[in-house]
């Protein structure tokens, strides 16, 4: 199940030229050690690799960090790229799946069938001994990318509220248990300390480990642990909407195709604006 998700360093290697292939960078800073990623991808890079902004290439007239874009914006943003419609798009981050996941949800909410993600990143990728580059790509050629967006798969607060007080689905929260718990302050100013009630609390580091989700025997451990059903319709949520998708994935991984995203998470559901909270 995995090869459907994911490639190995080796493969990417083997494939690197081939014409139909667009490598990402698409490394986002977590609030709590933010540092600048682009300046980090023009340092080292996977060769030929382009740098794919979240915070940019999303819905900017929404004032929360990377919210999905809409078609037109995420069309034209990727077929400058060179990505088309077929192109096989393969994506990594700098650091452990914090924002791979949730790249791979946006393209594939908007419609890009051809994405993995590069187990490991650019860390396996130098440990396995291949080269990097530095400095800015020429992209290829551009392409016509026509995004098709499932607006399902993220969710407003009201579409949140009403599960939360119809109760269809189980809420997931990605973040560190100190801070479901109430324990310790939000990395973001102005919001409220608590989770939205009913969730339960799956940190998402526990999924990953060295750049690679675990193996689906000690994810569904990870989950029963948390009190999980991981057959279950369920909702991700986390602090921004990033690792609320490293939770989706894990899921999509053991088989549970029913899950949805909480877009605005806590940045949204935390300010004060009334939405019912839990310590």
């Amino acid at each position: 199940m995995y090869n459907d998700y994911f490639v190995t360093p080796q493969w990417l290697n083997t494939h690197l030229s081939d014409s139909n292939i667009v490598v990402l960078d698409v490394s986002t800073p977590p609030p709590t050690a933010p540092y600048d990623c682009y300046q980090h991808y023009l340092d080292e890079h996977i060769p030929n690799a382009q740098f794919f902004n979240q915070d940019e290439v999303a819905d900017k007239t929404i004032d929360l960090p990377h919210m999905l874009p809409d078609a037109k914006t995420f069309s034209q943003a990727v077929s400058v790229m060179g990505i088309g419609n077929d192109t096989q798009v393969i994506i990594y981050a700098q650091n452990n799946l914090f924002s791979s996941p949730r790249a791979w949800w946006t393209f594939t909410t908007l419609g890009c069938k051809q994405v993995k993600i590069l187990a490991g990143g650019i860390t396996a990728w130098k440990e396995a001994g291949f080269a990097t580059q530095s400095g800015k790509v020429t992209p290829p050629p551009a392409q016509q990318f026509i995004a098709s967006r499932q607006d399902a798969n993220a969710l407003s607060q009201q579409q949140m509220l009403d599960i939360v007080n119809q109760g269809q689905a189980q809420i997931i929260d990605a973040r560190a248990a100190a801070r479901f718990l109430a324990q310790a302050p939000e990395p973001r100013p102005g919001l409220r300390m608590g989770h939205i009630p009913g969730s339960k609390n799956v940190p998402w580091d526990l999924l990953v480990d060295n750049g690679e989700y675990r193996n689906p025997e000690q994810l569904a451990a990870i989950f029963a642990e948390h009190g999980v059903d991981i057959h279950a319709p369920s909702v991700t949520t986390c602090g921004s909407g990033m690792t609320a998708a490293v939770v989706l994935m894990a899921l999509v991984l053991l088989g549970n195709h029913n899950v949805r995203l909480y877009d605005g998470s806590w940045a949204q559901w935390g300010q004060d604006n009334g939405l019912p909270i839990e310590p």
